[in-house]
């Protein structure tokens, strides 16, 4: 079974307590979902950041570019280059920041992933979703946000073609969020797994987790049984 810490919050400012659990650091970065269509609300990334600021000398706030809009110009548009700014962290871009290649360890679709260099030598990864539906994968949460970690413009053309959740499967390899905050129905998903949070995020929207393909294969990579974590999250939530 896998090992993890599942919690719900009904307010951001519940939130503050469980994002100390990442500790402290020199860098934390934050990969809110921005250039998706389901972007987190500005109260809930305030009471993230404003916890962090006071941990980790340097926060970064980012996502990286989608066919639909670039990071810093929708960051702007949404309120939250001020929002940022005012916390003492930085709004970046992280199509542009030392992109590398990062192997993909038992590879579905992808055998390395081009990621910012700052993802994988931050303290923290703080990973900021809020749940939708999704043509390609059902539904879009914590998991499907890493998708935009991926230092690309275009990448609906070139990874959806591949299957976009062999593609997420494969992120989740290489990408480990300290921390996996998803939006959903009112209420606020915090956990240390991001397929935990999508699982309780799935069942909390009246979706069936077992029926999203990149849940399944993130389960099968981790030798996790999907039906058993769905059992076990539906017994911690009361459901």
């Amino acid at each position: 079974m896998l090992e993890y810490w599942l919690e719900l919050c009904e307010v951001p400012s519940e939130v503050s307590e469980l994002v100390r659990r990442v500790g402290s650091g020199e860098l934390a970065v934050v990969k809110p979902n921005i250039c998706g269509l389901y972007p987190p609300s500005a109260s809930l990334l305030r009471a993230v950041i404003a916890e962090l600021a006071g941990r980790f000398r340097r926060v970064l706030v980012g996502d990286s570019k989608s066919t639909m809009y670039e990071p810093l110009k929708r960051m702007k548009a949404l309120g939250y280059l001020e929002l940022v700014s005012e916390l003492g962290a930085e709004a970046v871009d992280l199509t542009e920041l030392n992109v590398v290649k990062v192997p993909v360890p038992k590879p579905h679709a992808l055998k390395a992933v081009k990621l910012s260099q700052l993802i994988i030598e931050a303290d923290a990864l703080v990973n900021v979703a809020k749940l939708g539906p999704h043509p390609s994968t059902r539904i879009t949460a914590a998991l499907k946000n890493l998708f935009g970690l991926i230092a690309e413009k275009y990448k609906l053309l070139k990874y959806h073609p591949l299957g976009v959740d062999k593609v997420i499967a494969d992120i989740a390899q290489v990408a480990n969020p300290r921390l996996n905050i998803v939006e959903v129905k009112g209420l606020i998903v915090v956990s240390d797994s991001p397929l935990a949070a999508d699982v309780a995020s799935a069942l909390l929207s009246g979706y069936d987790p077992r029926s999203v393909k990149h849940l399944r294969l993130v389960a099968e990579d981790l030798g996790v049984s999907l039906e058993s974590l769905v059992q076990d999250v539906k017994r911690r939530l009361n459901l």
